[in-house]
């Protein structure tokens, strides 16, 4: 989560003051007009910058975190220490994760819409990661080995033959769609020998050999090969990641409300 706000000037000599003192934060690059921080073991990033805020007209304080890596205790002293001192917060990043201990390299994954795709493979050849967006976009979908990623950072081993996760990063206006945010994405594992059709088998093979077959087709028959896509595959993902997020809404929203709302926790 990236929660924004603004630091009036009485608040941040305030904040400023409190975070010098307080054990559990360290920081550093400490001006009149800005401050970066960690705090609660380093699970918080923490930065106030006035002048940068002016220049681009924006909020001039930041609070990024990740609320599974916090106890409630740790929760409620974020808020209650840090971000109960910002006026006009709001979120300007969510992100959402779903892992798989499913080999995703063997499953086919599109958007109804056109966004750029991009694919990084493994040393085996298959498709390790994909990306579809851009960065600085509204919304970037990640799909990764995370099994991998995490050997590959010696980080903890794990047991699952497989684990992959698809991540959706959601920044700005796309905030406020988190719970309708991947109905366009689709995850599937197409078997194109079920098609009849010899020139729609060939092209379907060559598309799911080669991603930039797509580009070289024209509007409508790239339609139909979406479609058609789709119509040969009996699993997507992503209705199972549609099932889940559905089923943890209500916890989801009492978190958000919790940040930027009264100080009340949820059950």
């Amino acid at each position: 989560m990236t929660i924004v706000g603004n630091l009036n000037k009485n608040n941040a000599q305030k904040l400023s003051e409190f975070m010098s003192l307080e054990p559990q934060i360290r920081l550093w690059d400490i001006l009149q007009t800005k401050f970066k921080a960690k705090a609660l073991q380093e699970k918080v990033y923490i930065e106030y910058d006035k002048v940068k805020a002016d220049t681009w007209d924006r909020r001039n304080m930041r609070v990024e975190f990740n609320p599974n890596k916090l106890t409630h205790e740790e929760m409620f002293w974020l808020k209650q220490n840090i971000i109960d001192y910002m006026e006009d917060d709001g979120f300007t990043r969510l992100d959402l994760a779903f892992d798989f201990e499913d080999d995703l390299s063997d499953y086919y994954a599109m958007t109804d819409k056109s966004v750029k795709k991009t694919i990084f493979y493994g040393r085996n050849g298959k498709p390790e990661t994909k990306y579809f967006g851009v960065r600085d976009s509204d919304r970037f979908i990640r799909i990764y080995n995370k099994k991998q990623e995490r050997k590959d950072n010696a980080d903890i081993e794990i047991i699952s033959e497989h684990l992959w996760r698809v991540e959706i990063e959601l920044k700005r206006d796309m905030v406020d769609y988190w719970n309708d945010c991947f109905n366009d994405l689709h995850i599937l594992k197409p078997d194109y020998s079920t098609i009849e059709k010899a020139p729609d088998r060939h092209t379907i093979m060559a598309l799911l050999f080669d991603e930039s077959e797509w580009g070289k087709l024209e509007r409508k028959k790239k339609y139909r090969m979406k479609k058609l896509m789709a119509e040969i595959s009996t699993i997507d993902l992503t209705d199972l990641m549609k099932l889940t997020l559905k089923e943890n809404e209500k916890q989801l929203q009492k978190q958000i409300d919790f940040w930027q709302r009264e100080f009340r926790f949820w059950k």
